[in-house]
């Protein structure tokens, strides 16, 4: 009896211990039609509405190279949750989000789920996504 209940505290322990890692998930963005392979696309992954908000401080963020007019950035050992993401063209490579002078954006960019926003990017709500895979794929395009 003492052999079964210690196989079954063992084969227990070890289900928690892989369950850990079952939430360390990747996280793949493709980034599609871009006009050009000049410059490099900014990539800001979210894990919540405030950091969102906040230009300057994602969760996690990526500078990528254009390849055949696309881009791809790879985030990994993610907790599963909610994500959002917003990513521009830089095409120009200045580090900035150009506008003209009514604020109109200049350079292609782009959030999770396609979202749009009317006067300024899409709410939380319509960007955010559930990360609960191992590898997960958001395709983004900057049509």
């Amino acid at each position: 009896m003492k052999v079964k209940f210690s196989l079954l505290i063992i084969i227990l322990f070890s289900v928690f211990i892989n369950a850990g890692d079952i939430q360390k998930a990747r996280l793949i963005v493709k980034i599609k039609g871009l006009k050009s392979d000049q410059g490099t696309v900014k990539v800001a992954l979210c894990n919540s509405s405030e950091n969102y908000k906040d230009d300057l401080s994602p969760f996690k963020a990526a500078i990528i190279e254009i390849k055949n007019n696309q881009a791809i950035a790879v985030f990994d050992n993610l907790p599963a949750g909610n994500y959002a993401v917003k990513a521009f063209h830089d095409e120009n490579n200045n580090d900035d989000f150009d506008t003209n002078f009514l604020g109109i954006p200049k350079e292609d960019y782009g959030f999770s789920n396609n979202a749009r926003g009317l006067f300024g990017p899409p709410s939380w709500d319509a960007a955010k996504f559930q990360l609960n895979k191992m590898d997960q794929i958001v395709e983004i395009n900057f049509n």
